[in-house]
């Protein structure tokens, strides 16, 4: 008997990983590849605080890309990258740009996001979600 519930626990648990494919690319690319363009820009920041992140969704490709809602979320008009690339260089120093693609590889995106943050990307229906932890949030 117990070797059977192993067996059945076992085979659930490969099949849920085996579903968990996740179909975002996520790749660390350096701020000046990113592409001079108008973007749909959404930023993570913190009242003077290190834990800050920009993400850019390129706009009307077929897929938003967007920031979970949290209180430190501001959802900001279209703009350019370079006006956040020099902000991260003269306030933040220690960041990554990640690029965000599909399974086809298409860019979605780009996220800017300080050392002291973790990020998570996942799929939302036809468009792609973007999580924001700030480790020194205390709860």
């Amino acid at each position: 008997m117990r070797r059977s519930v192993l067996f059945v626990t076992m085979m659930v648990g490969i099949l849920m990983l085996a579903g968990c494919h996740n179909p975002i690319v996520r790749t660390a690319v350096d701020p000046s590849s990113i592409p001079d363009q108008t973007y749909e820009v959404t930023v993570y920041s913190r009242f003077m605080s290190m834990s800050y992140a920009v993400l850019l969704d390129i706009p009307e490709d077929g897929t938003e890309v967007f920031m979970r809602y949290t209180p430190y979320t501001e959802r900001i008009r279209r703009n350019r990258p370079q006006k956040y690339i020099d902000e991260f260089d003269s306030r933040i120093k220690y960041y990554r740009v990640i690029r965000i693609s599909d399974e086809n590889d298409i860019v979605r995106g780009y996220l800017m996001i300080s050392s002291v943050l973790n990020y998570w990307i996942a799929p939302a229906g036809e468009r792609i979600m973007v999580g924001i932890e700030d480790r020194s949030i205390t709860r």
